[in-house]
Formats: structure tokens, C-alpha cells, sequence
């Protein structure tokens, strides 16, 4: 036995470990056989969805969603029942006051089956009890574990090759980046353990670990990899994004380091595959970068500022959110897309991640960030300095405007225009995701009917169905203009095409109010009783909000749950209802919320849109209602009911937290399963897309 430990190791790439025994060059090639094919796989899939997507666009007959041929019938229902079986996740399971989600099959079924992978590779056809084969198990696993090096980086990149390939944003990606980094470290630890065995037998392992400059790099490469483990979880990203970003840099490279000195020359190619990918992302992003920010390429919104072309107003806004503008941004996007900002003269040295509301159309580019802490937070407080009034919109003249650099647009999903009918479910802010994909399609129908004669459709969508759940009244204010305006062009739509089916219905579900007026009330009596419902309001404090009176007129209608209702006290003084609305057409007036005098939501009024003479002139002139409840709703009746009407493929789109997403999950899966779309044309089925962007 060698004694040299892995000194040996740079030899033994070319030396056999028995008959029939594969050389480990050789399982190197075939793990990338394995992930090559899988990436393979994904790219003919979103090739097939663009295809499919592009034949609906020219598809003339009344229900272009719906699959014509039995090719496209047989696709569908393989789709659905690959789609209803990979949305499955447990139910989350509740630890001493933390609650654990769990993340849906389909993602874990691609994480087990690398798992299962590379333990073939590690042990195929070597006799783990043999001690005469703990070296061979030792070289082997540190053969595979090196080639999984570039995987981890190819994850990473925001400029992502397999994202474009596949159709994935890196923000998606990033989840099977962690886990595959994870299995490297599974593998590390092997090939050490391994070692340790085969040295243990004779005590070697402090001499080893002190005397073998190989087995020291090899260590102290393994130490890292266990601390960047351990900091990458959920919980310590948590405490402090902008830290465990720079730190995770830093210490990645000390790691690479360590890698490349310990590795053999004959697998060191797979550490500087590793390095060019991430130099290639670099260069890609920090080009895209120059092109996106340096006036140069572009005609500068202004003057003063000759060198940069992106400058932004700050303004306050009810809840303790910013609305951050750029007038005429350098790039272009696509619904649901974001950036990462960087403002240094607000907030130095941090880039964060923010979703784009507008649209390309609006020629600017608009956020709405909630103040956490952090960069976030003093977003908000350069917002209310600069502004007399919270959320007046007014800024005084250049003082305001701060020079900023975007990198992006990053973010991709099948675009929702293909399919007949979408549900958009939104809570608290995940509305910036999914205002935009509302208004896009109702773009698109405007369009459409402004050119009636072109053989190719804009959207193929005739129904939208939109919720969105808040925890205070407020809160309308954010978009009630943009509801408002997608309500009178889908009117305009109906006027100029009466012809075609163009449906769209909204609801508004409001959770907890603290700042509601008593004379806007209708007061009750409701019951005091607890019920488990989990929440799925938005989880951010909102204590220190300076209140406003916002731009809506609440109308209070007869309305409330068909089930019991039941709210809970805030310390503040607000009340926070947890009855489901079960059925929105069945409603009463039996049942309305309030909370032992406290003032509580509107039991179901209606949003009108009031603008001020600032904005008037931009108000649409149609007055449309949008209904709103007090409670939350019953995602799983909200999606049947539009796949009731379906007439081909629907999308289901959710953005909010974790609760709400885990919620629309089940119920499109048992929804599904229920009206067994594998079993008949595949007419009805669902695409589910559950936007997060959770580090």
C-alpha cells in the first residue's frame, strides 16, 4: 500500500484497479454523458414549448390552445402527467415555532437522480469492505468530485448557458446550484473518509495531515467547501444578504485556490473549466453592464449627466415602500424580468435584486421596493426626505434623481400569451410580478384589435383571472391605476371586437387593516375564535408606516365567507381576518368581520378609481369596480372555476409568500388529478409557474 497517501494520486488516472474495473478518465466522461444528456433533454423541451407557443400565434380556428392532431394529444397528456406529478410537495411541517416548506417533486426527482448517479460512479464494481480497495474508493471519488466543479459554476451564472438553453432564469437554477454544491461536498467528504480509513489502519492520519503537503491542501479545500456549506442555508443567508454575498465570493475563490493546488495535472483542466465559466460570466455581465449604463450607446434622458443613462426618482409610498422611476432606461425587458440596482451615492457598494412593473411600452423602467433593512430600507428613507408629503409623487426638480446602474434583465418563463386562459394570483408585493404579465396580455388583445386583419394573433389568452391579497386598504394605491386602466382597454377591446371572447375578472382580498376609518366601516359581529389557516398575507413589519389617505373611494356592498369567519387581534389595534372566502358568488351578509371594537376591513367594498387632478388626466374614462373582500381567498375554487370555461392549455402564475405559493401548488395539482386532463385530450391542462426569489 502507498504510504505517500494522495501524493500517489497524480499517477493514478492511467492505473488499473482490476480487471473489468473502469478507468476513472473514463467515469468522468460519462457523469458529464449523463448531465450533458439531461441539459440535452430540457433544451428540446423549451424548443417544443416555442414551437408550440409560435403554431398557436398563427392557429385561425376559435380555440387555438386546444391540441389538434393525436400527436399534439398524446404531447398533452405526457405533459400533464409529468406536470401533475413534479408540482407534488409535502405539506410544510411546523418546528418549535418554524415552519419548513418543502421544495415540489420534480426538482427533487433531478437532485436524487445526480445523487444516484454519481454513487454508481463512486463505487461501481469496488468491493467497499476490501481494505486493499479504500485507496481505489479514495482516488475514485476524488476524480468524480473534481469533475463536478464546473456543474456548480455553469448553476451559478447569472448569464447562465443552461438557463438560455433550457428556458430557466439563474434565479431557478440557483436552487439546484446549492444542491449540486452540496453532493460535491458529499463527495469531498468520501473521498477523504476513504482516506482516513486507509491511513487510520496504521494511525497515519495526524502524520498524514502534518507532513503530506497534498493531503494539508486537500483538508483545508474540504474545510472551506464545509463552510460555504453551512452558510449558503436559509437561515444564515438570511441575516444578512448583502454579507453572505461578499463572503461567498471571497471564500469561493480561497477554494478554487486549494483545489487547483491539491488536484493532480491530469484533472486540473476540470478547475480551469471552472474558472473560464466564471470569467465568462463576469465578462458577459460586465459588458452587458457598459452597454446598459454608459450614455455612449445611448441618447441620454439627461443632459447634465453626459457619461450615464440611467438616473431615478425616489418616492415614497403607504406601507413603507419606495417607488424607485428611470425615465427612458437604456434596455429593453420582458414581463416579470428584474435587475440589480446599484445606487451608491443612497447606498454604497450594494446591488439588489428588484422586479421590473412596467412595461417596455411605458418607455421607463418602475420598482416598488418594500423597506426591510438594510439598502432597502434606506431607499425608503432618502424617499420621505426628499418628499413633503408620503407617495404625493412629487419631487423636487433634479433634487431627487440619483444616478444608478442596472444588470439585467434576468428572469424567464414561458411567455403567457399562449394560453387560453390565466390565472394571476398575487400577494402583497408579488403583485410587481404579476401586474406586469396582466398587462401585458391585455396589450397584446389591445393591439390586436387595433389591427383586426393580420393573419398572427398577439395572444391567444381569452380569459384573465386576477386576485391579489394585501393587508391594508392602503395598499390600493400602488396599482389601482394600472387595474383600472387594463379594465377600460379590455372594454375598448369588447367595443371595437365584440366578436371575440375577452374576459377579464378581478378580486381584491384585504387580510388586515390598522388605519381604516370608522366611518367607512360597516360594523358587525364576528367570531373571536382562532383558526389554523396558515397566513398568507405579506410577513413584513409594517409598524412605523406613515399612513396616507390614498387615491381610492372604498364603497362598502354586502359581502362576506360563506364559512365562519374569524380574526385576531393586533397589539397595534388592527384586526386580521382569517376566514376563507370560500365561494366569492355565494356570498351573504351573514357573516362580517370586526374585531370587539376595533375597526376592521370592509366586509366586501368595491375600489373606484378617484385620481386627483395630477393624474387625472391620465385616469381612464370609464369607472370600473373591482371587488373586495375582507378574509382571504380559496385558491383551488378561484382556478376551477376559470378551467370550468377553458377551451385549451391554461397557465396558473402565483408570486407572494410562501403560504399563498405552497397553497395554488396543491390546488393545481389536485385540480389535475380531479378533472384528469392525462385521461382525455389534454384540453385542460395547467402550467403552473410559482415566482420566488428566495436566497
Amino acid at each position: 500500500m502507498s504510504m505517500g497517501g494522495m501524493g500517489g494520486m497524480s499517477g493514478m488516472g492511467h492505473m488499473s484497479m482490476g480487471t473489468g474495473v473502469p478507468d476513472p478518465f473514463y467515469l468522468q466522461k460519462m457523469y458529464w454523458a449523463v448531465v450533458g444528456s439531461a441539459i440535452g433533454a430540457a433544451a428540446v423541451v423549451n424548443l417544443f414549448n416555442w414551437f408550440l407557443a409560435h403554431q398557436r400565434m398563427r392557429d385561425s380556428t376559435y380555440t387555438p390552445a386546444e391540441p389538434k392532431s393525436l400527436f399534439f394529444v398524446f404531447c398533452a397528456t405526457v405533459t400533464a402527467l409529468v406536470r401533475e406529478a413534479s408540482y407534488v410537495a409535502l405539506p410544510p411541517l411546523s418546528l418549535k415555532g418554524r415552519t419548513v416548506h418543502f421544495a415540489p417533486l420534480g426538482p427533487v426527482a433531478i437532485i436524487l437522480a445526480n445523487i444516484v448517479t454519481l454513487m454508481v460512479l463512486c463505487f461501481d464494481k469496488l468491493d467497499t469492505k476490501d481494505q486493499w480497495k479504500w485507496e481505489d474508493v479514495g482516488y475514485r471519488t476524488g476524480f468524480i468530485t473534481i469533475a463536478q466543479l464546473p456543474l456548480v459554476f455553469l448553476l451559478a451564472g447569472r448569464q447562465n448557458i443552461i438557463g438560455y438553453l433550457a428556458g430557466m432564469g439563474y434565479e431557478r437554477l440557483n436552487w439546484f446550484h446549492r444542491w449540486v454544491s452540496r453532493t460535491l461536498w458529499l463527495t469531498a467528504t468520501i473521498h477523504m473518509g476513504f482516506w482516513f480509513r486507509d491511513w487510520g489502519q496504521y494511525d497515519y492520519i495526524t502524520y498524514q495531515l502534518k507532513n503530506n503537503a497534498l493531503a494539508k491542501r486537500g483538508f483545508a479545500a474540504w474545510i472551506i467547501l464545509s463552510f460555504i456549506v453551512i452558510s449558503s442555508a436559509a437561515p444564515v443567508r438570511k441575516i444578512s444578504y448583502e454579507i453572505f454575498v461578499l463572503q461567498h465570493l471571497i471564500i469561493f475563490v480561497g477554494f478554487i485556490v486549494a483545489v487547483w493546488l491539491h488536484a493532480p495535472n491530469e484533472v486540473k483542466v476540470w478547475v480551469w473549466i471552472s474558472i473560464g465559466l466564471l470569467i465568462f460570466d463576469r465578462v458577459a455581465r460586465y459588458a452587458w453592464a457598459t452597454y446598459a449604463n454608459l450614455s455612449i450607446f445611448h441618447r441620454s434622458a439627461n443632459p447634465k449627466h453626459p457619461l450615464w443613462v440611467n438616473h431615478a426618482s425616489f418616492t415614497p409610498l403607504p406601507g413603507n415602500v419606495t417607488r424607485i422611476k428611470i425615465e427612458n432606461p437604456g434596455i429593453s425587458w420582458r414581463p416579470g424580468q428584474h435587475v440589480f440596482l446599484t445606487c451608491h451615492s443612497v447606498v454604497p457598494l450594494q446591488c439588489h435584486p428588484f422586479t421590473i412593473v412596467s412595461l417596455p411600452e411605458d418607455k421607463k423602467m418602475e420598482f416598488f421596493v418594500r423597506a426591510a433593512k438594510g439598502g432597502t430600507r434606506r431607499f425608503f428613507h432618502y424617499a420621505t426626505k426628499n418628499h413633503q408629503i408620503l407617495g404625493s409623487g412629487e419631487t423636487s426638480p433634479q433634487k431627487g434623481k440619483r444616478t444608478v446602474f442596472i444588470d439585467g434583465p434576468y428572469g424567464m418563463h414561458r411567455p403567457l400569451r399562449q394560453f387560453d386562459s390565466v390565472v394571476l394570483l398575487a400577494g402583497g408585493m408579488g403583485a410587481t410580478f404579476i401586474i406586469p404579465c396582466l398587462r401585458d396580455i391585455v396589450t397584446a388583445w389591445k393591439g390586436e384589435s387595433q389591427q383586426p386583419g393580420s393573419k398572427t394573433r398577439r395572444a391567444v389568452t381569452k380569459r384573465i383571472r386576477f386576485v391579489w391579497v394585501i393587508k391594508s386598504r392602503a395598499h390600493l394605491s400602488w396599482f389601482d391605476l394600472q387595474l383600472q386602466r387594463a379594465l377600460a382597454a379590455v372594454d375598448e377591446c369588447r367595443c371595437s371586437q365584440p366578436d371575440l371572447m375577452r374576459e377579464i375578472e378581478m378580486s381584491i382580498y384585504i387580510t388586515c387593516d390598522e388605519a381604516l376609518e370608522p366611518s367607512t366601516i360597516d360594523r358587525t359581529i364576528c367570531s373571536q375564535a382562532q383558526t389554523a389557516t396558515p397566513s398568507i398575507a405579506e410577513t413584513h413589519d409594517e409598524k412605523g408606516a406613515t399612513s396616507q389617505k390614498d387615491n381610492v373611494k372604498v364603497q362598502p356592498v354586502s359581502s362576506s365567507s360563506s364559512n365562519k369567519p374569524a380574526t385576531s387581534c393586533l397589539p397595534s389595534g388592527g384586526c386580521c381576518c382569517t376566514n376563507r372566502v370560500e365561494n366569492e358568488d355565494e356570498i351573504t351578509e351573514q357573516h362580517r368581520c370586526t374585531c370587539s371594537g376595533h375597526a376592521a376591513v370592509p366586509a366586501s367594498p368595491v375600489i373606484e378609481n378617484n385620481t386627483d387632478e395630477k393624474t387625472a388626466s391620465e385616469a381612464p374614462p370609464m369607472q370600473n369596480t373591482i371587488p373586495i373582500f375582507s378574509g382571504r381567498p380559496q385558491p383551488r375554487t378561484i382556478i376551477r372555476k376559470v378551467l370550468e370555461k377553458a377551451e385549451g392549455e391554461s397557465a396558473v402564475v402565483v408570486c407572494g409568500p410562501r403560504g399563498l405559493s405552497d397553497d395554488v401548488r396543491r390546488s393545481v395539482v389536485s385540480l389535475s388529478d380531479e378533472r384528469a386532463v392525462h385521461k382525455g385530450t389534454g384540453a385542460q391542462g395547467i402550467y403552473l409557474h410559482v415566482e420566488s426569489f428566495r436566497w
